[in-house]
């Protein structure tokens, strides 16, 4: 069963890498330990007639190019509308999407001043420019620094990088904006990688920019049937250029010789060798769990050991019977259906989040995501009914003391009764529900920490560091192994772009 490529993981990342190597006529087989395709991406049947996407939940980074190369939509993707977040107060104010938008702006709870709109539109510019420094490199191993310098040197975007790489993101906000309302609006800006991350974060953006050369944009929103729809349509256009996807067949680990990776062993004792390996897995998963001892240097070991993987997130995922009935909204009834909510959102909410976060508790009061999938696609649930998705962070990877599994079921009530306090029929609507930890999330999607993005997208790791300088171009140290995960440029959600990069460098080197 010897190959020219394997692919270790069915991530939609690893589906993409093998669709594109496959369609340039190598032989790719792809391992994967579960049972499903889809690694982060998937659709899972809870209870009878109950679907959830139970990690990723929608799509706002999937480019044009790669679902037309890889036909996806012929292949079954649908895409549904899905609207923005309100943030919503327990003093009874809220913010919702047309803040900054004056004509849609109707009512005095959400309404800014004029001064607040123009702090916000010089932000918003600011992080425009940033991501049009970036957007170019997107479709290509990252560029040295020096080299993204020099190509806007003496322009006014050259001050823009230089303050997003050494300045955070509470700098910026306390720079641009006047009015502490005005900053609780973004506090939750970069508040899932980190307290107060460098302004480099908003560069992973760059995803859900619209094509430089097609200027095509982004499809944004749910997809129906779940996120599972999205990796079963890569990996039918993986299989139809012939490569071979083998499912229940986990790796063990890489066979090494002379520091070149020349194939896999899996969990069966099987061997299988081949000309190029791609690891879909996270880097900590790929240099520290499946390389044998020895084979990984000492200075690349503290590397990877210092990524950024240990704010990770909670997830609630139930079926109810009726849609929450949020206080305080005055706007559209059906708005926060289409959307998502946004709960304990403020600055002093996050800052005390991550104080506990940082002393290694788990976090009781977490910024809450909370959105409703089924009222944009039926087929996900039974008449009656609707899903719930509620993703929830930051949290720790790890708790100073105890086991997640121990606190579980306290959070998760904990959680439940923030979301009532908002929504005071939530409980009672509640037909059934899972909680996932950092440590659930670790354990079900194989990721290590929790980590849903591989590694944090903190300025530390990001475009020419991601995960690290001398991991960036998809290239290991070791001959013949090749990243194409989410920890690779330029980052994590469902987007294929790391895969569809990695198989490019992968075929310039064979070429």
């Amino acid at each position: 069963m010897d190959s020219d490529v394997i692919v270790v993981g069915a991530g939609h990342n690893g589906l993409t890498a093998a669709a594109y190597l496959a369609q340039a006529g190598l032989d790719v087989s792809v391992f994967e330990r579960r049972s499903f395709v889809g690694g982060a991406s998937v659709t899972e049947e809870l209870w009878p007639g109950f679907h959830f996407s139970t990690c990723a939940h929608m799509i706002h980074g999937l480019p044009p190019r790669i679902i037309r190369d890889l036909n996806l939509y012929d292949r079954g993707m649908r895409m549904l509308p899905r609207e923005g977040y309100i943030r919503l107060r327990p003093d009874g104010t809220y913010h919702g999407p047309s803040d900054h938008d004056s004509p849609r702006n109707r009512t005095h709870r959400s309404r800014l001043t004029n001064g607040e709109r123009a702090d916000a539109r010089r932000y918003g510019e600011f992080k425009r420019t940033l991501l049009d420094i970036v957007t170019p490199y997107r479709f290509q191993a990252p560029p040295p620094l020096e080299n993204v310098r020099s190509a806007i040197a003496g322009t006014p975007s050259a001050h823009v990088l230089e303050r997003a790489i050494y300045t955070r993101i509470r700098e910026l906000q306390n720079a641009f904006l006047s009015t502490d309302h005005l900053k609780d609006l973004h506090a939750t800006e970069g508040a899932s990688v980190g307290r107060n991350p460098l302004g480099l974060h908003f560069a992973y953006g760059s995803i859900n920019r619209p094509d430089t050369e097609t200027g095509e944009a982004h499809p944004y929103g749910y997809v129906e049937g779940g996120m599972g729809a999205v990796s079963d349509a890569i990996a039918d256009a993986a299989r139809e250029a012939g490569a071979a996807i083998h499912q229940d067949a986990g790796v063990d680990g890489f066979l090494v010789e002379e520091n070149a990776v020349i194939g896999v062993r899996l969990e069966n004792g099987e061997e299988v060798r081949s000309r190029i390996t791609v690891s879909n897995l996270d880097p900590k998963s790929t240099f520290l769990r499946l390389m044998p001892a020895g084979s990984v240097n000492g200075r690349l070991r503290r590397h990877l050991e210092g990524l950024i993987t240990h704010v990770s997130c909670y997830k609630l995922l139930a079926v109810v019977s009726e849609a929450p009935q949020w206080k305080f909204w005055d706007g559209d009834p059906e708005q926060p259906y289409r959307g998502a909510i946004t709960l304990n959102a403020s600055r002093p909410e996050v800052d005390a989040a991550y104080d506990e976060l940082e002393a290694g508790l788990p976090v009781r009061k977490p910024v809450i995501s909370f959105s409703m999938p089924s009222f944009a696609d039926p087929t996900l649930t039974q008449p009656g009914y609707h899903t719930a998705s509620v993703w929830i962070y930051p949290a720790p990877a790890r708790l100073r003391r105890g086991a997640w599994d121990d606190v579980r079921e306290e959070i998760a009530e904990g959680i439940i009764d923030q979301i009532t306090e908002f929504a005071p029929n939530f409980r009672s609507s509640i037909r059934n529900y899972v909680f996932r930890t950092p440590k659930d999330i670790e354990r079900e999607n194989g990721l290590t920490d929790g980590c849903i993005w591989h590694v944090q997208h903190a300025g530390e790791h990001l475009f020419w560091n991601r995960p690290l300088p001398e991991l960036s171009q998809y290239r290991a140290p070791h001959p013949g192994l090749y990243l194409c995960g989410a920890g690779q440029h330029p980052g994590g959600e469902v987007s294929g772009i790391p895969g569809h990069n990695a198989a490019r460098e992968i075929l310039k080197d064979l070429a």
